[in-house]
């Protein structure tokens, strides 16, 4: 039996709460309704979500249109554009909401062949949003990002589904419930998934959230939050009579954002879950994931220390994920093999764009040297503070 979708047209207000929704855009050809088509498809298919369609009864002002068609773009977790053939020239509104939506991560394209060929620049080039040239096969594209659904309401509901699906969003989330503090609003500025199938978690996203603080009873807006994985950072270390005597591995990267002398990030090997959906992982086998693709040295889950008090934000003010951060006291054998390693200059990585060039360097020339950011420089002093000593290397 076909379930009923709830079509909320204009100006009607956004159900509270719903699973699941989307968005119905594009033109419509002369004397043919497409949407009532793709209404029929969805319903057959069992989707019983919200639908929301930019036609209404009546003649509306402009303002009241786009002011709609905004908040509905907002709350839709999936969007599809569907160019049906006969169609004109396509107005300015329509190109204005596929600029702005296509990069979200939650649309879908579809066009006859023959419109495809007409324009031709909406279909080609970055970033790679899913295609279709029938309407029923649009269709079947829409399900990863509408199944499964999650009851949302308030401003959780302009959270889409493949961002709510993220374990990172809601370690994020719980906290600040945890709190006690109440998520009214959000915009989703952007993210980014690399080449995971449609409806896959982002790696990284960026949102700007409109919170009512409870123990302040105000709401506060305009911080941008970003977040990503936790990540699982290792101190290598050669143990020494001082502090300032240890020597510490370090690899370093290219990365566009590096703001020292030599354009490269200092950093102590370390990455995330190998997935951004993955929700049980083990921070120590990430990091000795992590040390072997980038330095190549391979270790034993038991030679990692977790160090004390654990998981810790890295950048509270912006940034959302935590750093696990382990130690290691090297071995002869260690050493030699990465002191070689450096000497030779060779890199490694996890894949031909990750290239990582293994440096050690004693705490002193650290703290000296300008290359570390804080956070590195933090996260080696924490670790080697009660660390084991030696007289000699």
């Amino acid at each position: 039996m076909a379930a009923q979708p709830k079509l909320i047209r204009v100006p009607e207000a956004v159900p509270d709460p719903f699973a699941a929704s989307l968005f119905l855009a594009g033109p419509e050809a002369p004397g043919r309704t497409w949407r009532d088509e793709a209404v029929a498809l969805l319903g057959a298919g069992g989707f019983d979500g919200v639908i929301f369609i930019p036609t209404g009864e009546g003649a509306l002002d402009s303002r009241t249109q786009a002011r709609w068609e905004r908040e509905a773009l907002r709350h839709a977790d999936a969007v599809l554009f569907w160019l049906p053939e006969g169609i004109g020239e396509m107005d300015l509104a329509l190109g204005e909401q596929w600029g702005t939506w296509r990069r979200s991560g939650k649309v879908v394209l579809g066009a006859p062949q023959a419109v495809r060929q007409r324009i031709p620049h909406w279909f080609e080039g970055p970033p790679r949003v899913p295609t279709a040239s029938t309407l029923p096969d649009a269709v079947k594209l829409l399900w990863p990002l509408l199944r499964p659904g999650a009851l949302r309401s308030g401003g959780e509901r302009a959270v889409p589904l493949h961002l709510w699906r993220s374990p990172s969003f809601h370690r994020w989330y719980r906290a600040l419930r945890a709190a006690g503090n109440v998520l009214d609003d959000i915009e989703v500025e952007w993210s980014y998934r690399l080449r995971a199938p449609t409806g896959r978690p982002p790696i990284v996203w960026a949102l700007r959230p409109r919170i009512w603080v409870r123990r302040e009873r105000r709401h506060k807006a305009g911080e941008v939050v970003v977040g990503r994985s936790d990540v699982s950072a290792t101190v290598l270390y050669v143990p020494a009579a001082s502090l300032e005597d240890t020597v510490v591995v370090l690899v370093r990267e290219f990365r566009s954002a590096a703001l020292n002398p030599t354009g490269m990030v200092w950093e102590l090997p370390g990455g995330s879950a190998e997935h951004a959906a993955d929700r049980d992982q083990d921070p120590r086998d990430t990091a000795v994931r992590e040390v072997q693709q980038e330095t190549g040295l391979v270790l034993d889950r038991d030679q990692l220390e977790p160090v004390p008090p654990g998981a810790r934000q890295v950048a509270a003010t912006i940034l959302t994920h935590r750093a696990h951060l382990f130690r290691a006291a090297l071995t002869p054998e260690q050493i030699r093999y990465l002191e070689q390693l450096e000497q030779e200059g060779r890199p490694h990585g996890a894949n031909p764009g990750e290239r990582c060039y293994v440096a050690l360097r004693t705490v002193r020339q650290i703290l000296d040297g300008g290359e570390l950011d804080w956070g590195q420089v933090g996260m080696i002093l924490t670790a080697l503070l009660d660390r084991p000593r030696s007289s000699a290397r």
